[in-house]
């Protein structure tokens, strides 16, 4: 069966007006365990666990609205849209719509396709009621990899969303689009003619271009989308005592002079030996990222470029920056540097597309 996508089952409402529909909001209620299914008050009764409603459907989603993050109608979509018309705010937090027929044939998103994940939500009801998911999304319907479906499946930070429709617009039109990473498998595009997949990133052949990248947004001469997936591990020591005041400045200067995106981030790393260091635990909490600890048999196992004798007379460890980032599995891209109390690397995994982001 296709997976739900991002939606939780009990985050999914289920709605109905009528008595056939009511047969078929069952159904998708017993699929969905632990969703709410709200009913007509004219068959209060009929089904145990239902919330029923007395006012219209629009003066209803006022108070269900933000309290799911889909929405399932067993009803005519002309309701649905006039119900939700007024509700609709943004693609990237507009919930999950999507309309059934009164028979449970047809089970058509109408809003958040991928990042409210209604289309994952469509596929998965159509494989277990029997029905037939309808997809309207341009690139689902002409089997062509959506970019934004893409970072959300990587976890990816866009910080300018805006070129995402003209981009997604050359990929329908089958026009030449590239795709380039610093930090993600992208063989798999391959497949789609469309699709480009670049060594470098260059717009030569090309009409638009995807970026998966760990640095910051540049200039290019066609409509770029940049997505920030998080794969960046930045190794850390520093001197005893060493205030957050200047680690968040030292940490973010580095990055910022180095050209990488922030919002890449994924983990700093150190030796066990800083689990108390109290700025490096404010740090990691301020900026919301966990905090490794390695012990020195695993640091000094690593094969790090600038070993250090100074270092491993003065605590037994060869070096803790560089070797927390290759600990991490990640690739050196930035050796150790020494900024005041600190000492700073940086590393990147390799991160792979998820089958189900792919159509």
């Amino acid at each position: 069966m296709p997976e739900l996508g991002p939606l939780r089952p009990e985050r999914v409402a289920v709605y109905t007006l009528t008595l056939p529909g009511l047969a078929v909001a069952e159904r998708i209620h017993r699929v969905l365990p632990g969703s709410t299914l709200y009913a007509a008050a004219k068959y209060r009764g009929l089904l145990e666990g239902a919330v029923y409603f007395e006012e219209p459907i629009k003066e209803l989603l006022l108070k269900t609205w933000p309290l799911h993050d889909g929405h399932v109608f067993v009803m005519a979509s002309g309701i649905v849209l006039r119900a939700i018309a007024p509700l609709i705010l943004d693609k990237r937090v507009d919930p999950a719509v999507l309309v059934v027929d009164l028979k449970g044939r047809y089970f058509v998103p109408l809003l958040a396709g991928h990042l409210g994940g209604a289309n994952p939500l469509a596929r998965h009801l159509a494989e277990a009621l029997g029905g037939e998911a309808v997809l309207t999304t341009g690139t689902d319907s002409l089997n062509a990899p959506a970019p934004d479906l893409l970072a959300k499946a990587l976890g990816a930070r866009v910080p300018d969303w805006s070129p995402l429709k003209e981009v997604s617009a050359l990929l329908v039109d089958g026009r030449p689009v590239g795709f380039w990473s610093d930090c993600v498998d992208l063989s798999p595009l391959g497949r789609y003619p469309m699709v480009r997949v670049l060594k470098e990133p260059r717009t030569e052949g090309v009409e638009g271009m995807v970026l998966f990248t760990v640095r910051k947004a540049f200039p290019l001469p066609v409509p770029a989308l940049f997505a920030h997936p998080p794969a960046l591990v930045l190794g850390i020591g520093c001197n005893r005592g060493t205030p957050l005041e200047e680690i968040r400045r030292e940490v973010f200067a580095f990055l910022e002079e180095g050209g990488f995106a922030r919002e890449s981030l994924r983990v700093l790393a150190t030796a066990e030996l800083k689990r108390d260091e109290a700025g490096l635990l404010a740090f990691a909490e301020e900026v919301g990222l966990p905090l490794r600890f390695y012990p020195k048999e695993v640091l000094n196992a690593q094969r790090i470029p600038n070993p250090s004798e100074a270092v491993f007379r003065h605590t037994g460890l060869w070096g803790v920056a560089e070797a927390a980032v290759l600990a991490e599995g990640a690739r050196l891209l930035v050796e150790k540097t020494k900024r005041g109390n600190l000492t700073l690397a940086l590393g990147v995994l390799s991160l792979g597309i998820p089958e189900e982001a792919l159509p």
